[in-house]
């Protein structure tokens, strides 16, 4: 007999997946939060030099263990170890960052390439910080201060103690095939900004073989580690919160995952209707996640359920996620 879950009144809790350790990317699929972002391993684009177009290339020295760093911008000259050229250096707007919706919530989508050694595959992300400015020549990073001249600080990894990402570069084969995807609130960023994104690569795991490059995500659909939520909205005639045999669907009824907590839908908060047997469907939701399902209900109408909300695991399909719906016709 299938569990059916019935909802309660909760708060939206932030989900992060992560304290002050490593997130361990090196089995493939393998993905997690780092305060508040989501990290996850990918093979997103077909392999070759040149295929990802760069905003941000680090090209430090490659065998010495040696750490390397750097941030983009149009200014010159640059600070660190990054690529001198403009066409893989160089000022990157909001705009042009894809914006991926994941169970009502946008983010921003980043690509990262990396080059390692066969024989000493790993390389540590050590530090990932984002800011945003006026202008895209912006200069002037202090690593004391972790301040970039000019710019707001929207993202710091290690906001919320120190973390770092484990990754393999074998887990995908040769330069420009993309090895993780990093999605970032997009509420941090305005739409006319320019984007700076500073990392530091090599102090767990050492860089050996040239260079890593950040580039803008696939905006694809996110399918990796993902579940559903579905349910009925039904008519509850008896109003016991419960759908029985003798109750039936009730088809067009729009239900919601309230991202804010406020309990209306608003602009990119994710929506379905009911088919015509009162059944409806959320997918491609994001797990370790817990979401607000809500229903929109008629001015005399009631619910039977409460509402509130359900936590999702990877690869978890909720099902049952039920209203029961009172109408004047049917009272308490």
């Amino acid at each position: 007999m299938e569990k059916r879950y019935t909802l309660e009144l909760a708060a939206l809790e932030d989900r992060v997946v992560m304290d002050a350790t490593a997130l361990d990317l090196t089995a493939r699929g393998s993905d997690g939060w780092v305060n508040g972002a989501y990290f996850a391993q990918t093979d997103a684009q077909p392999t070759g030099t040149g295929h990802i177009q760069s905003f941000l290339r680090i090209q430090g020295a490659s065998a010495k263990g040696v750490t390397q760093q750097g941030y983009n911008t149009a200014a010159r000259p640059l600070q660190f170890d990054e690529n001198t050229s403009p066409q893989f250096t160089r000022a990157l707007k909001a705009s042009e960052v894809p914006t991926v919706n994941v169970g009502g919530q946008m983010y921003k989508e980043f690509l990262l390439d990396i080059n390692q050694k066969g024989s000493q595959p790993l390389l540590s992300l050590d530090q990932v910080r984002l800011y945003t400015g006026a202008a895209g020549n912006l200069h002037g990073y202090d690593p004391a201060t972790k301040a970039l001249a000019g710019t707001t600080l929207v993202y710091d990894m290690d906001g919320g103690g120190d973390s770092w990402v484990k990754l393999d570069y074998r887990l995908n084969s040769g330069s420009g095939s993309g090895d993780m995807l990093m999605y970032v609130p997009a509420s941090a960023f305005g739409a006319g900004d320019y984007v700076y994104l500073y990392s530091k690569f090599g102090e767990h795991f050492a860089a050996n073989a040239g260079f890593q490059e950040w580039a803008r995500g696939t905006g694809g659909s996110l399918t990796q580690n993902t579940g559903s939520i579905s349910g009925t909205v039904f008519a509850d005639d008896d109003a016991n919160a419960s759908y029985d045999s003798t109750e039936g669907g009730l088809g067009g009824r729009m239900v919601f995952l309230d991202t804010n907590g406020n309990g209306v839908v608003d602009t990119n908060e994710v929506y379905t209707f009911t088919d015509s047997n009162g059944g409806y469907t959320f997918t491609g939701l994001m797990g370790n996640q817990t979401y607000t399902v809500r229903l929109v209900t008629g001015d005399t109408e009631s619910l039977s359920t409460t509402l509130g909300s359900v936590s999702l695991a990877p690869d978890q399909d909720l099902f049952n996620v039920d209203f029961g719906v009172i109408t004047p016709r049917n009272p308490t």
